[in-house]
C-alpha cells in the first residue's frame, strides 16, 4: 500500500540522488578573493536589491524533512528524478520508463501490450505551470528567456556576476555616468558627475602604482639600464626630414564650418589650422561683417585643430601621466603609395619584415584652465601645437603604438635637463618590438627636435615568426601578439636574454632577443590586436585575430581559462577594454555594430549602436569616462555611452555624431584648370543626437543579397584615442586616411 506521505524519487537501486557540488548555484562561494571587501559595500547592495536574495538550498534538512519509502514501497513507474537539469544516458532511460508508465496518454491492453491515444499534446504555458518549490538547477540559465520575462535580477547576475563588490561597482557606475547620454561631461565642484577615475582605481591603489610601481625605474636600476641600451643622436632638421614620409600632396583644400556657408581653406603639409576659424562671419559667408572680423557669434560650441601630417594616419595615441598646461600626442603614419603591379609580389607584407626609414610625430598641445562652470582644461585656441619631437628609426612603420597606462610620478628627469614624456612601445613592421624611454630637452622645448635612435632600451622578437600587436601588463611587463597566432609575454627589466652566438660565415649576428617569459598560441592566424583588462583585472586579456575569433584569456592558466567568441566573418581589427561596464569592445567592420563582450559572459555580445552608412574602422575608449567613439569607412565619428544601452535593453541608448569626414577626387575640368590637387575634403558637423534603436542597417538587399558602398580610402577615418586624465579626457584625436589629424575637446 503506498504511502500517502511526501515522496523524494530514489533511482532502482535505492540510492538517493545528491547534486553535484561541483555545480552548485553559488558560483562563487568558495571563491575567497570574491568576498566583499567592506561592510558599506555590502549594506549598500543590500539597500539597491532591497534584501531580494535566494534561499540557500540544504539537502540535508530537505532529507530530514522528506520520509524516503523502502525500495519495495516505491516502483520504478513512479520514480522520476527532478534533483538535477543534467542526465546521464542511463538516468535518461530510467526517467523515460517512469515517464512512459504514468502518462496519461497512453493505456493498456489485455495482453499487456501498450497503445498510445491518437491525439494530440497539450503542454501548459509556463504562467499556467503549478509553481514547483525546492527546485534547483545548475549550469547557466537561459538569460534572453529570463530578460524577456522581466527578470532584471537574472540579467544583471549573467553580465556582472552575484558577487557583491562586482554589483556594486556596476551601480556606482550607473549613478555616476549614466546621465552622460553622449558627450563625456565635465566634472561639476562636487564631483557627483562628470570625468573621474574608475571605481576599481581607487585613490590608493594609483598612489601606490605610481611611487612603489616605479621604484624599478629609479631605485633598481631600470633607468640607467634603458639609458644604456637606448642608442640616441640628435639631427639637423635637414637630416630629420628624410625620415618623415612625404606628403602625397603639398596642400590639402579644406571645406568646413556653418552647414550652408562652409569656407574653404588651403592647409599645407606639417601645419595646423584652428577649427574656430570657420565660424568666424566674414563678407564671404554673410556679408554684413568686413573680412578679419573677431566677431565669432555663432561660434562652434568647443574649439580644436587640423594638423597635416602628409599621408594617411595609421596610429595616434594620448601620453597619459602630463597634469600640466601641456599635453604630448603621438602620430605614425603609412608610406605614401608606390605603383605596383598586382601578382607580381611573392610575399605578403603582414607576414615579411621590411625596414625602411621611418618616424613617428610628438605633438605638444597646450591647455588653459577655464573659469566658466563647470571649470576644465580646454585647447588654446591661440596657442597654435606643434610637432615638438621627431623620433627617427630605420626600422620600418610603426604599426602599433601604446604608451605605458599606469600612473606614474616623475622624480629626478627635471634635474637632468631633459622633460619625460613616458615609455612607448611600438611594433614596427620589422617584425619586432621595442620600448623607447621617450624625453625632450629642456633646453629648446619650443623647437622641433630629430633624433635617431639606432637601438632602444628594450627590443624584442617572437620566435621564427613577427610581432603583430603590443599591449602592456605592468610597467615591466609587455604582451605581444604574433602573425602565427602565438602570444609572447616579455618582461623590459630585468631581461631573459640567452649568451650571443658565434656569428657564421663571417656574418655580423643581431642581438640576441630576449626569451619571452611565456610563449602559447591562442589562434589559428594573424592576431590582429590585444587589451588587458587593466585596472579591473589586468591578468585577463582579450584577443582578436584573422581566424574570425575573438578570444579571452586567463593569463594566469592560459590553456585551460578561456573562451571564445562566436566566429565572426569580418574580425574586428580592435579590441579595447571597457572598464564602467566591466567588458570589452569591438567595432564590427562588416555592419558597424559596436559591440559588448562582458566578462562573465563573453560568448555573447550585447549590440549598443550602429555607425550609419558603412563598415566600422575603429573604436576607442576612454580613461576617465565611460563614453566610446567609433568611426566608419563613409567617414563619420560617433559617440556613445554604453550603460544606457547594456543596462536597459528595452529603453535603449543615444548616439552622437560628431563630425563626418569626406573625400573626392578632381574632375577633369578641375583638374584641366589646375584648381587644386589631390582632391577636396569637407568636414560636416552639428548633427542631431539619434536613438541607437532607430538607426538603419547598412545597405540595401538586392535579389536577397545585402549590399554596401565602397568609399575612398582617403575618406576613412583609421584609428582615434581619448585623453588622458580628468582635465583632458574629452581630448578626442582622429587620424583620417587623407592625412589630417583632428583633436577636438569634446567635453560638455
Amino acid at each position: 500500500m503506498p504511502s500517502n506521505q511526501p515522496v523524494t524519487p530514489v533511482r532502482r537501486s535505492g540510492r538517493v540522488r545528491q547534486p553535484n557540488k561541483k555545480y552548485d548555484n553559488s558560483l562563487y562561494a568558495s571563491a575567497d578573493f570574491l568576498a566583499p571587501v567592506s561592510d558599506e559595500e555590502v549594506e549598500s547592495w543590500q539597500q539597491l536589491e532591497e534584501g531580494a536574495k535566494d534561499d540557500e538550498f540544504n539537502q540535508a534538512q530537505a532529507d530530514e524533512e522528506a520520509n524516503i519509502p523502502e525500495e519495495d514501497e516505491l516502483s520504478s513507474a513512479e520514480a522520476i528524478s527532478e534533483a538535477s537539469g543534467v542526465t546521464t544516458p542511463s538516468e535518461s532511460d530510467e526517467d523515460v520508463a517512469s515517464e512512459i508508465g504514468n502518462t496519461p496518454n497512453r493505456r493498456r491492453k489485455d495482453d499487456g501490450s501498450i497503445t498510445q491515444r491518437n491525439r494530440k499534446h497539450t503542454y501548459m504555458s509556463r504562467q499556467k505551470r503549478p509553481k514547483e518549490t525546492g527546485t534547483h538547477t545548475r549550469g547557466i540559465t537561459d538569460t534572453v528567456a529570463n530578460t524577456a520575462k522581466g527578470a532584471k535580477s537574472e540579467y544583471l547576475y549573467s553580465l556582472f556576476g552575484n558577487a557583491v563588490e562586482d554589483l556594486v561597482h556596476i551601480a556606482r557606475s550607473r549613478e555616476h555616468w549614466l546621465a552622460d547620454a553622449t558627450l563625456p561631461l565635465r566634472p561639476d565642484r562636487h564631483s557627483t558627475q562628470g570625468m573621474r577615475h574608475f571605481f576599481s582605481h581607487t585613490e590608493e591603489i594609483r598612489q601606490m602604482e605610481a611611487t612603489e610601481g616605479w621604484d624599478w625605474y629609479y631605485k633598481h636600476g631600470g633607468q640607467q639600464h634603458m639609458t644604456e641600451a637606448q642608442d640616441v643622436n640628435p639631427l639637423s632638421a635637414e637630416q630629420g626630414m628624410q625620415y618623415i614620409p612625404k606628403a602625397s600632396y603639398p596642400k590639402r583644400s579644406i571645406f568646413m564650418g556653418p552647414y550652408g556657408r562652409q569656407s574653404q581653406f588651403n592647409l599645407s603639409f606639417l601645419q595646423t589650422l584652428a577649427l574656430g576659424e570657420a565660424w568666424k562671419k566674414d563678407s564671404k559667408s554673410q556679408g554684413n561683417v568686413e573680412l578679419g572680423s573677431d566677431d565669432l557669434e555663432g561660434r562652434r560650441r568647443g574649439d580644436g585643430w587640423l594638423l597635416n601630417v602628409g599621408t594617411g594616419v595609421r596610429c595616434v595615441e594620448w601620453a597619459p601621466n602630463h597634469d600640466g598646461d601641456t599635453q604630448y600626442l603621438a602620430v605614425s603614419t603609412f608610406q605614401p603609395k608606390k605603383p605596383q603591379h598586382i601578382g607580381h609580389s611573392k610575399f605578403s607584407p603582414a607576414f615579411t619584415a621590411q625596414s625602411f626609414p621611418s618616424s613617428i610625430q610628438i605633438w605638444s598641445f597646450s591647455s588653459y584652465k577655464s573659469k566658466t562652470t563647470p571649470p576644465g582644461n580646454v585647447l588654446d585656441p591661440n596657442s597654435p601645437p606643434h610637432p615638438s619631437l621627431v623620433i627617427c628609426t630605420d626600422w620600418g612603420d610603426a604599426k602599433h603604438l601604446r604608451w605605458c597606462p599606469m600612473p606614474r610620478a616623475f622624480r629626478d628627469e627635471n634635474q637632468q635637463g631633459k622633460i619625460p614624456i613616458g615609455l612607448l612601445a611600438a611594433v614596427w613592421s620589422d617584425g619586432r618590438v621595442r620600448v623607447i624611454d621617450v624625453h625632450l630637452d629642456q633646453d629648446s622645448p619650443q623647437e622641433t627636435q630629430y633624433t635617431k635612435y639606432t637601438s632602444a632600451a628594450f627590443t624584442a622578437a617572437a620566435p621564427s615568426t613577427l610581432c603583430s600587436s603590443v599591449t602592456w601588463l605592468s610597467p615591466t611587463h609587455l604582451a605581444v601578439g604574433c602573425t602565427n597566432g602565438f602570444l609572447a609575454l616579455f618582461s623590459i627589466y630585468p631581461t631573459i636574454t640567452p649568451q650571443p652566438t658565434s656569428p657564421l660565415l663571417n656574418r655580423t649576428p643581431e642581438p640576441p632577443s630576449p626569451i619571452p617569459l611565456l610563449y602559447t598560441p591562442l589562434h589559428a592566424s594573424y592576431i590582429h590586436s590585444l587589451a588587458s583588462a587593466y585596472p579591473l583585472s589586468p591578468h585577463l586579456l582579450a584577443t582578436t585575430s584573422a581566424s574570425g575569433h575573438l578570444r579571452l584569456t586567463d593569463l594566469r592558466s592560459p590553456q585551460g581559462d578561456h573562451v571564445l567568441s562566436p566566429r565572426m566573418r569580418h574580425c574586428p581589427r580592435e579590441v579595447h577594454f571597457h572598464e564602467p561596464s566591466q567588458s570589452f569592445v569591438s567595432v564590427d567592420e562588416s555592419n558597424g555594430d559596436l559591440k559588448i563582450w562582458p566578462l562573465r559572459r563573453f560568448w555573447v555580445p550585447v549590440n549598443v549602436m550602429r555607425v550609419a552608412g558603412a563598415m566600422g574602422t575603429f573604436c576607442a575608449t576612454g580613461s576617465v569616462h565611460p563614453c566610446i567613439a567609433t568611426g566608419s569607412g563613409e567617414g563619420d565619428v560617433a559617440v556613445t555611452n554604453p550603460l544606457r544601452k547594456l543596462l536597459y535593453p528595452r529603453a535603449g541608448g543615444y548616439q552622437c555624431t560628431v563630425f563626418k569626414h569626406e573625400y573626392r577626387r578632381l574632375r577633369a575640368e578641375e583638374e584641366a584648370s589646375g584648381e587644386g590637387e589631390g582632391g577636396k575634403i569637407r568636414f560636416t558637423e552639428g548633427f542631431k543626437v539619434q536613438e541607437t534603436k532607430g538607426v538603419t542597417a547598412v545597405g540595401k538587399a538586392v535579389e536577397g543579397t545585402v549590399t554596401a558602398t565602397v568609399f575612398e580610402e582617403e575618406g576613412l577615418v583609421r584609428c582615434a584615442s581619448w585623453g588622458k586624465g580628468i582635465g583632458w579626457g574629452g581630448w578626442l584625436a582622429v587620424g583620417m586616411g587623407s592625412g589630417l589629424v583632428r583633436v577636438e575637446d569634446c567635453a560638455v
